[in-house]
């Protein structure tokens, strides 16, 4: 059976303030979480960057299929080394708890789950009604998605769930996030809405900063600081 091990974890309120001293990357941290940019020239930069000429979305796709297998999310028969089962809240109101768990440690990386709990509706939910995605990716039905971040250290590699396949670093070094499976089912008297996440390689700092926000559902930038010995 894997090894059992325990992870901690420090509540994180807000953005934290030492992101203000590294300019452009507490800038890019900020974008992510869907927060003002108070650099007005750094914002109009980043609203560019988004606007991919079709080449350029073409180039990525095609990209994508080089993608290295040990990037790639495990599959369900790959075992992991060791284990961490618990959740560790990220966010929480009255009919709603956001957050990481499930961590699953490999030689080439690290999976985790993100998920969310409120009551479950009983199938009363109207078609129109508007649903959480915990996904890297946009559909139709789903327009917005969680904004998700993490890092190892303020101004290091910033991870999100925004990043396309085909992005990836052209360093096996240089940490990289990608997206997995996600759904939204019954889970007892609460539903359920959740993705996994695939992190590498295994970073050699033993921190990892999560910060979480969902504007659409009224989710304030709201984190943790897991402390693992990865």
């Amino acid at each position: 059976m894997p090894e059992q091990t325990p992870i901690s974890a420090v509540p994180l309120a807000g953005t934290p303030d030492s992101w203000f001293e590294h300019g452009e990357w507490g800038a890019r941290a900020l974008d992510i979480l869907g927060e003002p940019i108070p650099d007005r020239a750094l914002a109009e930069q980043f609203a560019s960057e988004k606007q991919l000429p079709l080449e350029d979305r073409r180039a990525l796709l095609i990209r994508s299929r080089d993608l290295p297998d040990w990037r790639r999310p495990p599959k369900p028969d790959e075992k992991p080394t060791a284990t961490d089962d618990h959740q560790v809240t990220i966010y929480q109101r009255d009919g709603l708890d956001l957050g990481v768990g499930n961590f699953r440690l490999y030689d080439r990386g690290i999976q985790f789950r993100i998920e969310a709990l409120e009551p479950d509706p009983g199938g009363h939910v109207r078609p129109d009604a508007e649903v959480m995605n915990f996904s890297y990716r946009l559909r139709p039905d789903q327009p917005h998605r969680l904004r998700f971040l993490a890092y190892t250290e303020p101004g290091g590699t910033l991870l999100t769930n925004t990043a396309h396949f085909g992005s990836f670093p052209d360093s096996p070094e240089t940490l990289w996030l990608a997206g997995g499976i996600s759904g939204t089912g019954g889970r007892g008297p609460e539903l359920a809405t959740w993705g996994e996440y695939f992190l590498t390689p295994r970073p050699t700092n033993a921190t990892l900063t999560v910060i979480l926000s969902y504007p659409e559902f009224d989710i304030p930038p709201s984190g943790v600081v897991i402390t693992h010995p990865w």
